[in-house]
């Protein structure tokens, strides 16, 4: 009884006496609960609920980066590479445990006892940490005290070393839930009874499983069947037994009756009873159900990812604030904390959803500036980009700092940024290039139309001149045939045309900062390039064939081959790159500006020749019938028609900017 009263009469902490709270009660000694088991930190490990609901949080504690950073002044911070604790908390907090073993093996004492125990190893001198080890007992046996002057320390008995006691600042300590803020409760301790009941019922299924005695039915008979059991017994085993005989029709001689047998129906409720203390332990825990394995209607594929963020969010992050609360308060001076120094936990690979959903959220941050793409990379797991430091925002995603310039209506280049002229120039096209990406295939397939519808013309009619061996009226078919085609062309290719120009005019006019929509001009612009692409197109055709028909008529069938194979991509390819730049040009004469004759990289000498280029409305970069002739060429480049804007060639890639 001295020795009962003694711990009454002592202290955890301060004085006082102990309370229906105290670890004292729920040691490693436990006691029966009222299910009859006995519980306590170990041994409620065994209760599989307990077991995985621990380890998953002490899991997904351990796999989390935890970095060391430093708060600057703008609020921005930065990962802490050359301090002693980075490499401490990040990849071994002493030479022999990795920091996934240590903070694992922390959280699962924290889940149990309510406390968990560190010795720092600090340097002689300077004071600086080496190391964190864990202590060699188990939580529930550290004694936390304070002296008459008020100085906490910590006790415990080490099997190697005896009786051990360390001050406050040699030891790192992180309390669980408590009432008094420096030592945690028992979680065990306060669920006892919750955890008993469930492994009581554990137990009870194992024993009725395993020594209870359950027969599937009671033959009844009046008389008895003494030496003849065996033989019954084979009978009944022989004709009614197995898969083959089942649904037979038993026949019962001499008074016999056959009485199944079955559980009480009010014995099915014990399969629900199990299922609710696991579910009460997951509550416990703060851990969705589902993520034990247990699952409900509740629990499916379209709310799952909303669990998943509300784990995180309602059982992770109460004890990832108390691992970087505690780190701060304990691992770092007051002038190392002044200085911005912090620990923090990277939780963003639990918080991602799919890769649709991850995909979304990264454009809008990226749009609006607030990720870069290497901020954007490295939140993927992947590696930098050189230049992808850079934010970006809209119109025509420039850089945050230069997109106020870009806005302003400027007609004179000279006074801009050379740096950001060029920048200018360089992104100038990337809207457009997504544009015509998107309507490539759409002129490919009414280009593809036109052409099929030639080749099959074509090829019937030279079946009919070859019977009739002339080729002069080959000619008239020819040109009576193409006379009729324009009807044909604009009704394929014209509502392309419209279409694309008028997704180049909105763009246009977003990237040159200004407010246009169709006007009644542009309107008539399209209209005329529709008539002047039919006009193109027939030209084309109409001359080829022509001059081919002039050598050999059977050319005329491998030329219109050619075409069903090849010239659809052909139209579309130059067609884009024509109609985009004549749109993004009228928008700019439209509105007072000059355009500019851009090159992509490395291309044609003849190209490069006009390279940064002005011209204003009612000027062309070049002239019919004037010649190219750049240093390098074989020979100079006569040009046919007017070259108001690229395309200079077929297949030149050439663009505008203002």
């Amino acid at each position: 009884m001295g020795i009962f009263s003694k711990l009454l009469r002592s202290s955890i902490i301060g004085g006082g006496s102990l309370t229906a709270y105290d670890d004292f009660w729920y040691g490693v000694t436990g006691g029966p609960t009222k299910a009859g088991t006995t519980v306590n930190e170990e041994t409620a490990l065994k209760y599989l609920t307990v077991f995985a609901c621990v380890s998953l949080i002490s899991g997904d504690i351990a796999r989390l980066p935890l970095i060391l950073y430093q708060r600057s002044k703008d609020g921005s911070k930065k990962r802490v590479l050359d301090h002693p604790l980075s490499d401490i908390l990040h990849n071994a907090p002493n030479p022999s445990t990795t920091s996934f073993n240590f903070r694992e093996s922390a959280q699962n004492n924290l889940l149990t006892w309510g406390n968990t125990y560190s010795e720092i190893k600090r340097a002689p001198y300077k004071g600086e940490i080496l190391s964190l080890a864990r202590i060699p007992v188990t939580p529930g046996a550290v004694s936390i005290k304070k002296s008459k002057r008020g100085v906490i320390f910590y006790e415990w008995n080490d099997p190697e070393k005896g009786r051990q006691r360390k001050r406050k600042q040699d030891i790192f300590h992180i309390p669980g839930f408590g009432f008094n803020g420096l030592v945690g409760m028992s979680l065990i301790g306060l669920a006892r009874e919750t955890i008993g009941l469930g492994m009581a019922t554990e137990e009870f299924g194992s024993l009725y499983f395993g020594q209870g005695t359950h027969p599937a039915g009671v033959y009844e008979m009046d008389g008895y069947l003494g030496d003849n059991e065996e033989s019954f017994k084979k009978t009944l085993k022989e004709g009614y037994t197995g898969l083959g005989k089942s649904h037979t029709i038993m026949i019962a001689q001499g008074g016999a009756k056959y009485k199944p047998m079955t559980m009480p129906l009010n014995d099915s409720q014990f399969l629900e009873t199990r299922k609710f203390q696991k579910t009460e332990i997951c509550g416990m825990y703060h851990v969705p159900p589902h993520k034990v394995a247990i699952h409900d209607q509740n629990s499916n594929h379209n709310n799952l990812e909303q669990e998943n963020s509300g784990y995180v969010d309602s059982c992770l992050m109460h004890w990832i604030i108390r691992w970087e609360q505690n780190i701060s308060l304990q691992l770092l001076t007051r002038e190392e904390r002044i200085q911005g120094l912090f620990a923090e936990f990277l939780v963003d690979g639990l918080l991602r959803g799919d890769s649709q959903a991850r995909g979304e959220f990264y454009g809008k941050m990226f749009q609006v500036g607030a990720l870069s793409p290497n901020k954007i990379l490295a939140k993927e797991n992947m590696n930098p980009i050189e230049g992808g430091d850079q934010h970006f925002v809209q119109l025509n995603m420039i850089p945050l700092n230069m997109a106020g310039e870009f806005a302003k209506e400027n007609n004179e280049p000279k006074k801009e940024d050379k740096a950001f002229r060029e920048y200018r120039a360089k992104n100038s096209i990337l809207v457009r290039d997504r544009i015509s990406k998107q309507y490539y295939p759409l002129f490919q397939r009414a280009a593809q139309s036109i052409v099929n519808k030639e080749g099959l013309a074509v090829k019937g009619q030279i079946n009919k001149q070859r019977k009739n061996r002339a080729n002069s009226d080959m000619q008239s078919w020819l040109d009576s045939f193409y006379r009729k085609l324009p009807a044909e062309i604009k009704s394929k290719v014209g509502p392309v045309i419209r279409s694309f120009s008028e997704a180049i005019q909105a763009a246009s006019a977003d990237e040159m900062g200004i407010d246009v929509g169709i006007s009644e001009d542009l309107e008539k612009f399209i209209d005329d390039y529709i008539n002047r692409y039919s006009e193109r197109h027939i030209e084309s055709s109409l001359g080829q064939l022509s001059s081919l028909l002039k050598e050999n008529i059977d050319l005329l069938e491998e030329r219109v081959d050619e075409w069903e194979e090849k010239r659809a991509d052909k139209i579309a390819l130059n067609e884009t790159v024509r109609n985009s730049n004549a749109i993004y040009q009228a928008v700019a004469f439209g509105v007072g500006l000059s355009t500019v004759w851009r090159i992509r990289g490395k291309t044609c000498p003849y190209c490069t020749s006009l390279r940064g280029k002005r011209v204003a409305t009612g000027q062309n970069f070049v002239n019919d019938g004037e010649e190219l002739n750049p240093d390098g060429v074989n020979g100079p480049m006569k040009i046919r028609g007017l070259k108001a804007h690229p395309p200079l060639h077929q297949g030149c890639d050439c663009y505008l900017s203002v």
